[in-house]
């Protein structure tokens, strides 16, 4: 559970970074981005980069935060 909650919490400190001017937009916080907007789930939150799964699997981003909080309870 630490896993996830230290990858979105990077992740969105990347993302704020990125439209700060802070460092550099990369493929990935584009993609993270792209996906906040959509309300989808980040790719990089549900599998690591070998393709295995990390987490849970749902369509929608608000029902993944939902699920996130309810298990770190």
């Amino acid at each position: 559970m630490q896993r996830i909650i230290t990858i979105v919490r990077k992740t969105l400190q990347d993302v704020i970074a990125a439209i700060d001017g802070s460092i550099i937009m990369t493929p990935e916080i584009s993609d993270a981005i792209n996906c906040i907007f959509d309300a989808k789930v980040p790719a990089n939150w549900l599998t690591d980069p070998s393709g295995a799964e990390i987490s849970w699997l749902l369509p929608k981003l608000g029902n993944w935060i939902s699920s996130l909080i309810d298990r770190n309870k």
